[in-house]
């Protein structure tokens, strides 16, 4: 099965190339199973701020961050039509067209598999750990900035928020 994960970042939310990308992935034929990771964006952002105010734990600000991952998949969905969504893991195995998919965490919820459970553990984090766990061919990520990537420079780019 060629696998292919792909990290919508939030970021994108205000971006006139947001619906260029939802085309783009759920709209054409693929040459592989591509599972859509969303970005937490604005709704992570505010938990953020919403911690530092009422100083809740980060077990509880990763939970509403899963959900913030959650709530910018419904609203992708709310733009493209095509966007099929999927929850479970364990589904994905399942697939046999190749097609592209949303894939919701709610289910790292209530199942502790050992992530961290921080704000070091990002919703970029969160695609790696999928695509290693899928052991998928690829993992692209799709952010707001514009970045030449160079794997030998990878600590520049997170100093730089270009990726978590």
């Amino acid at each position: 099965m060629s696998l292919v994960v792909l990290k919508l970042g939030g970021s994108l939310m205000e971006s006139k190339e947001l619906f260029f990308w939802l085309d783009n992935i759920f709209s054409r034929p693929n040459e592989s199973i591509c599972i859509v990771v969303p970005g937490g964006g604005k709704f992570a952002d505010h938990i953020r701020i919403s911690q530092k105010h009422f100083n809740f734990s980060d077990e509880i600000a990763h939970k509403m961050a899963l959900l913030a991952m959650s709530q910018y998949g419904y609203f992708l969905t709310g733009i493209n039509k095509n966007i099929n969504i999927i929850k479970d893991i364990k589904n994905i195995y399942k697939i046999k067209n190749k097609s592209s998919f949303l894939w919701l965490p709610d289910n790292l919820l209530d199942h502790n598999i050992g992530l961290p459970q921080t704000w070091d553990f990002t919703s970029d984090s969160i695609a790696l750990w999928l695509a290693t766990y899928l052991k998928a061919e690829k993992l692209i990520m799709i952010k707001s900035n514009k970045i030449v990537f160079d794997q030998s420079n990878i600590d520049v780019h997170v100093g730089k928020n270009d990726i978590d």
